[in-house]
Order: C-alpha cells, then sequence, then structure tokens
C-alpha cells in the first residue's frame, strides 16, 4: 500500500512540474530580436525570432514579424503575418476550457496570448500604413474603420471596464485619410470623433487634443458650409485665421514612432490568511484577501495562518520620453505633437486590470495551498493501524509540504506583450514643395536640444493635398 500511494504522489508531482513549463519570460525570448530591430538589422531581427512550438506565444511571433516586415518594407509580407495575427485572435476568443483549467493550477502564462486591446488595434495602424505604401488608399480608409469597430466591439464584450475604449489617434488617422482623398463628410466625422476621444485622453491619460486635429476639423467645416461649427471650434481653441489657412501646394504629414512600449515585469508578494478565515469558500477568501491587498492593515504573527506566495506583473519603470520631433527640410521647420502615447496607455490599461489578475491570483494560491492541506489530510488518514497512521502522518506532511512547494514554484506572473510596439506616436507635418534629401527628423530632449537627427526614408510625393510618410526613431 505504501508503494502504490508513493506513487501516485510522484505521478501527481511530476503533472503539476509539467504544467509549469510556459512560466519563462516572454521579454528575454524576444530581447535579442528586439536589440537587432534597434540598430536597423532587420533580418538579423527575424532570424533570431524563433517560432514557438505551440499556440501559447504564436500570436506575439506573427506581431513581431508583421511589424519587422513592416520597418524592412516588405509591406505584402507584413500585412500577411499581420492578417494571419487578426484570424488568431478571432479563434482565441473561443477559449480552450482544458487550458484554463490548467492555468488556474499553474499561472496564466500557459494560456495562449489574445492581445491588449491597444495592441490588437495597432494591428490596422501599422496595415493602413502598408497599404499607403502600396498605394491601394481604398484598403488604408478600410484598416482605419475596422480598428474604432473593433475596439467598440472588444469594450463591450470585456469584463474590464477601461479607460481605453476608443482609439482617437486612430480616428485622426482615419480623418486625415479621408481628407487627402476628399471625402470631406467622412473626414468631418472622423475628426470629431477624434476631437472627442482627445478630450477622454486628456482625463484618462494626460493627453493634450493635439492642435493640428483642430485646425484640420475646422478646415472641414469651412469647406462643408458649416459655418456654426467653424465658430464653435475657432472660439472654444482660440484657433488663429492664419493657422486654419492650408498650404498652397499641399503638406507632407509624417508619423514619427519612438521608443519601445514598456515591458512587463513580475512582481513577488505575499497577502496573509488569517486563522479566522478556516473554512471560507475560496473566492469568498479570495475577494477577502484582495481587500488586505489594497488597504493596508497590521497583522500579528498569532493570526496569520499562512502567507500567499504572489507573482503579478507590473510595468518596468523607463527611461524619459523624448522631450519632442521636429520636422526640418532645406526651406522650413515644424514640430511634432504627441498623438499615441501607448506607454501611459499601456499602464493605466493593467493598472484597470489588476484587481481582476489579483483576485484570480488569490484564489489560484488558495486553491493550490487547500490542496496541499487536503492531500496532507488524505495520507495521514489513509492507514489502517497505529503503524501505518504514524507512517502516513509523517508522509503526509512531507507531501503536503511538497505540493505546497511545487504550487509556489509554478507560479508567475503573465508578463506578456508586443515589444516591437513604439512607446508613441508623434505627427509631424511641411508644406510639400522643400527638398527630399535634405527632409529629416530631429529628436531633442526636454531641455529643447537636438539629441538625435535622422533622415526620412525617400517616397514620390502622391498626387492630392496630402503625402503620408512614417519612421521609426529608437534614441
Amino acid at each position: 500500500m505504501r508503494s502504490l500511494l508513493s506513487l501516485r504522489i510522484a505521478i501527481c508531482s511530476a503533472l503539476l512540474l509539467s504544467l509549469s513549463g510556459c512560466a519563462a519570460s516572454y521579454s528575454s525570448y524576444v530581447s535579442r530580436s528586439l536589440s537587432q530591430l534597434r540598430q536597423g538589422n532587420y533580418v538579423d531581427a527575424l532570424d533570431r525570432l524563433e517560432k514557438p512550438n505551440g499556440k501559447t506565444n504564436m500570436l506575439l511571433y506573427r506581431l513581431e514579424r508583421g511589424l519587422i516586415f513592416h520597418y524592412q518594407g516588405l509591406y505584402a509580407q507584413s500585412n500577411a503575418e499581420f492578417e494571419r495575427a487578426e484570424r488568431l485572435i478571432d479563434r482565441l476568443y473561443t477559449r480552450s476550457v482544458s487550458r484554463e483549467a490548467a492555468a488556474f493550477l499553474t499561472n496564466d502564462a500557459i494560456v495562449a496570448y489574445r492581445g491588449e486591446e491597444f495592441e490588437r488595434v495597432f494591428i490596422h495602424y501599422f496595415r493602413a500604413l502598408n497599404y499607403e505604401r502600396l498605394g491601394d488608399r481604398q484598403a488604408v480608409l478600410v484598416e482605419c474603420r475596422k480598428a474604432n469597430l473593433k475596439l467598440a466591439s472588444y469594450a463591450q464584450q470585456s469584463e474590464y471596464e477601461l479607460s481605453y475604449k476608443n482609439d482617437a489617434f486612430m480616428q485622426y488617422v482615419t480623418g486625415l485619410f479621408f481628407d487627402s482623398e476628399g471625402e470631406w463628410n467622412d473626414a468631418y466625422i472622423s475628426y470629431k470623433d477624434a476631437e472627442k476621444g482627445y478630450r477622454a485622453y486628456r482625463e484618462a491619460f494626460g493627453t493634450s487634443v493635439p492642435r493640428m486635429l483642430l485646425i484640420d476639423l475646422v478646415r472641414v467645416a469651412q469647406k462643408l458650409g458649416y459655418s456654426d461649427e467653424v465658430r464653435l471650434y475657432t472660439e472654444r481653441y482660440r484657433l488663429r485665421p492664419e493657422e486654419i489657412k492650408l498650404p498652397p501646394n499641399g503638406e507632407i504629414i509624417v508619423f514619427v514612432e519612438s521608443g519601445f512600449v514598456p515591458r512587463k515585469e513580475q512582481n513577488e508578494m505575499s497577502i496573509p490568511i488569517l486563522k479566522d478565515d478556516r473554512g471560507d469558500a475560496i473566492w469568498a477568501l479570495s475577494e477577502r484577501a484582495v481587500d488586505r491587498y489594497n488597504n493596508h492593515y497590521v497583522y500579528h504573527d498569532y493570526a496569520v495562518d499562512y502567507w500567499l506566495s504572489l507573482a503579478l506583473p507590473h510595468y518596468k519603470t523607463t527611461s524619459p520620453p523624448l522631450g519632442a520631433v521636429r520636422l526640418r527640410d532645406s526651406q522650413t521647420s515644424a514640430m511634432g505633437v504627441l498623438a499615441e502615447d501607448l506607454d501611459i496607455i499601456a499602464r493605466r490599461t493593467l493598472e484597470q486590470k489588476f484587481d481582476h489578475i489579483l483576485l484570480r491570483t488569490v484564489a489560484r494560491a488558495t486553491a493550490k495551498y487547500l490542496a496541499s492541506k487536503s492531500i496532507e489530510k488524505t495520507i495521514a488518514n489513509a492507514g489502517d493501524d497505529e503503524d501505518d497512521r504514524a507512517f502516513n502522518k509523517g508522509l503526509g506532511e512531507l507531501v503536503g509540504g511538497l505540493f505546497s512547494l511545487l504550487g509556489n514554484a509554478t507560479e508567475a506572473a503573465d508578463t506578456r506583450g508586443w515589444l516591437s510596439l513604439p512607446r508613441a506616436v508623434h505627427i509631424a507635418r511641411l508644406p510639400k514643395g522643400g527638398d527630399a534629401a535634405s527632409r529629416h527628423i530631429e529628436v531633442l530632449d526636454t531641455q529643447g536640444r537636438v539629441v538625435h537627427t535622422q533622415a526620412l526614408p525617400h517616397v514620390e510625393q502622391t498626387e492630392g493635398n496630402k503625402t503620408f510618410l512614417s519612421t521609426r526613431v529608437f534614441h
């Protein structure tokens, strides 16, 4: 009997250990690829991005490859990867019950990654830029429309109450492309939605309403003959008449993507389970533990029955963002404006999801602890005589302790994310007509000093009032 019992224990322990294999840090896995991307070595960045064996990180693999292809100038290949990513996201919304159950036994990192809301939206931003470079403006507009339609759908289905429900930046991009095609009504609607979205951004993320958006809004309102709206926005934002005049030959609009989105790290901590909590249901006990985390209490040793070991995600502290960007050519210069701050959006999104993550993590840790106590009790009571009971009591304490240690070993925070994304996007514009060869971006520090200069990629100026460019700076 003792040998059979030991065999069963060994099998259960091996199973638990096997489920912990997916907890390795994703950022360490992709760091070599990002290092090459930072240096502009796109082929090496792709070579160092290993295809995962299973489906757990397949979405991230598609996203990283799609973005690297985009910067490499392989726009069709980039869109093919992003399309695969979109299809995968749609499939992942049908959850795997077995994986969800396994995650409750081990950690959330073994569940297939489905992407943060802002990550899913930025697929459409890069696909739109790809189509722009491929000369398919109608496909550009389709991607812009899809972005906010999907974001609205995600907000309805979400189990969280998030500030990030409408991407003001994507609304603005949509308006710019409609504007460039002369579709004034659609441009006006997108600009109005963007203005409303940026007012929400200002409250939730501290991002100001870009003045150039307000100028675009008034310009299109003038074209449509909306005199009341022209007066409303001009007075509300104190726009000057000379600002509203469109350059006679049109303009060049540059999206400047800077830095890297912040990385999540694992933060380890402990939360007390008190002796008075004995016998409570797991979720009731877990909700109480979350309250203890959010409200700092003083605990005495005699009141604490057990300290739950937790692993929770948090965003790594990063260096300060760049001060500003400036666009120059041989004739003139213009300051860029911050249009999307993914750093603050990512941090705020995690902050608003944190209590849900904490509750699930505490419940999982509690379940592991109660399971270890149950195993200990079951083994201790398995004997038929006094010798067996004495042996099994010691064995139960040993196995229960081992199971508890294994449970702690399998606990890991889910720190995955699309790490090649930029930290922020600025928009800068210049009138057409300058020397394209002299056109470049200057990166300024917070004191206004130029700390980096980068030439813009050459593209033929398109017909119409707007030519679009994009570039990435890693300074």
